[in-house]
């Protein structure tokens, strides 16, 4: 990254900080040193969303549901401000008592824009992880916009809630293929006690086309907010 664009990397990770939000994990410094490029983050007291899934694989449906709130929240105020995280996934939401902070925001762009590895694919490289990659960001379309971070969380809600991502396969590759050609199993197949709305919520952010997903975050707020509360029936 030194050598091909430590410029870029500076740069996007300044638009980065610039995010204050209370779901949004801050951006506090970055510069270069020894040959290495850093960020500096606030340290978090608590296990990452990996973590817990780690140690109980299912989420109860409320608990999830406050989580998918706090990250989706997070993804407004970035989105309106035109960043896009790219890498969404449970090791990038830090668990802190009852609230969910989103990781890493923008720092998916700044190193791919230093290592111009904008299109590379594998597990790893900047553009994004497989399992929660968008098809549209599997194919390497220049085009990938914010509602790929929409796809993304679905496949999180999907795996807070059947203990699986909506495809599991034995390589990167086959993986990507995945996303673009199949099918996911509908959530409430591995879980019956879904909410109807929460369900249609997760299959509706997992579709193909990003013009057949949820258009923005608030639009997922507004049913997230419901389920979340005892209002919501929880």
């Amino acid at each position: 990254a030194m050598t091909l664009g430590p410029e870029r990397f500076l740069r996007e990770v300044t638009i980065a900080a610039n995010l204050q939000h209370p779901h949004i994990l801050p951006l506090y410094d970055s510069g270069q040193a020894g040959g290495f490029l850093y960020y500096v983050m606030p340290y978090v007291e608590g296990p990452t969303l990996r973590d817990r899934l780690d140690r109980e694989r299912e989420l109860p449906v409320a608990e999830a549901a406050r989580i998918l709130r706090d990250v989706a929240d997070a993804m407004a105020a970035a989105h309106a401000k035109g960043v896009v995280h790219r890498d969404l996934k449970p090791e990038n939401v830090m668990l802190s008592g009852r609230h969910a902070l989103v990781a890493d925001f923008g720092v998916a762009k700044a190193v791919s824009e230093a290592t111009g590895r904008n299109r590379m694919t594998t597990e790893g490289v900047a553009l994004g992880t497989p399992t929660y990659m968008a098809p549209e960001q599997a194919a390497a379309d220049p085009r990938t916009d914010h509602r790929a971070d929409i796809y993304a969380l679905g496949v999180v809600a999907y795996e807070m809630l059947t203990g699986q991502p909506p495809f599991v396969r034995g390589t990167p590759q086959a993986l990507l293929a995945a996303h673009v050609t199949e099918v996911p199993v509908a959530v409430t197949e591995r879980r019956g006690t879904i909410p109807p709305a929460l369900a249609t919520l997760i299959m509706h952010c997992l579709e193909k086309k990003p013009a057949d997903r949820p258009q923005r975050a608030e639009e997922l707020l507004a049913v997230l907010e419901g389920l979340a509360t005892p209002s919501g029936g929880m």
